[in-house]
């Protein structure tokens, strides 16, 4: 059984190829071994000469139907199925280099980049594994919209999903909670798809993205349900909100400890949270590096 006070990398790079849901361009993205404490790192094999961005949330915006990490001259787009497989499987330290700005769509999952990663193995490092354990509880949003982050009386992270968007839309209610672990997630969560609805992806088309999706890249919802596609799970619209939830936290760049419950939350109020709680585990670690100077001192 793995040591989950140990950090991880990968035994052996793999790479996964797969097009960009908004330009429909061929990506590849490589995932390398790293060292110890150099965390999750992403890079562009297109652009050698820039440095690699920080998976972090200092580096991060949560964006309409997807979040992205980097500057104005240097972006990683939809990286957040990419930060859930790796955060889902345990990963704490590798280099993820793309060809592209964009992450490869696959079928709108977190499922076939997690295979992979499953496939290559982890190896343990000698540094110690980062956690942040929630002991207040904070929250963000509105009446409508929030996420609630609270303690846990057991160690790991649970997660919750509340899907609601309303009467007249044909993506039903539904609610999804889970304890992650990195089997749980492989069964539960990596598989769940990205959802829209034919609305939206008639639109989407007409401003010329996504040109190449089609109801098979990921599940498009029309009156009926899925059009020319099946679910995979009764709730999956909310075990794929849960799976970005993942990916857009594991931006606090440590392992929470607490309960995390989300209702009709996207990747902007994602964002928000990931930061606040990245503010109060770096806040947290001063501290307590402070106190440990002054005993040394001592």
């Amino acid at each position: 059984m793995r040591a989950l006070n140990t950090q991880h990398t990968i035994n052996a790079p793999c790479s996964i190829s797969g097009r960009g849901y908004w330009t429909g361009k061929p990506i590849t993205l490589c995932f390398l071994p790293a060292e110890a404490e150099e965390g999750i790192t992403f890079l562009r094999s297109d652009q050698p000469h820039t440095q690699a961005v920080q998976a972090v949330s200092e580096h991060a915006a949560g964006l309409s139907m997807r979040t992205q990490i980097g500057s104005e001259s240097l972006k990683f787009d939809m990286v957040e199925h990419v930060m859930a497989a790796l955060h889902g499987m345990g990963v704490d330290n590798v280099r993820v280099v793309a060809d592209s700005e964009e992450m490869p769509g696959m079928d709108g999952s977190s499922f076939h980049l997690a295979l992979k990663l499953q496939g290559v193995g982890l190896r343990p490092q000698s540094a110690t594994r980062q956690y942040f354990r929630i002991n207040t509880p904070l929250r963000v949003g509105d009446d409508q919209r929030w996420i609630l982050a609270e303690p846990l009386d057991a160690d790991g992270l649970e997660v919750e999903y509340q899907l609601d968007y309303g009467p007249d839309s044909p993506i039903g209610q539904a609610s999804f909670r889970t304890r992650l672990t990195p089997e749980i997630f492989l069964r539960e969560l990596a598989p769940a798809r990205t959802f829209i609805t034919e609305a939206e992806a008639q639109y989407l088309q007409s401003q010329g993205l996504a040109p190449h999706a089609t109801h098979q890249d990921l599940l498009v919802f029309g009156a009926h349900g899925p059009i020319d596609n099946r679910l995979r799970f009764q709730d999956e619209c909310a075990r794929h909100k849960a799976l970005d939830l993942v990916g857009d936290l594991a931006l606090a760049g440590v392992h929470l400890l607490g309960r995390i419950t989300a209702c009709k939350s996207g990747h902007q109020l994602n964002a928000e949270m990931t930061r606040l709680l990245r503010r109060n585990y770096l806040e947290q670690h001063a501290r307590e590096s402070h106190s440990s100077s002054k005993r040394v001192a001592a």
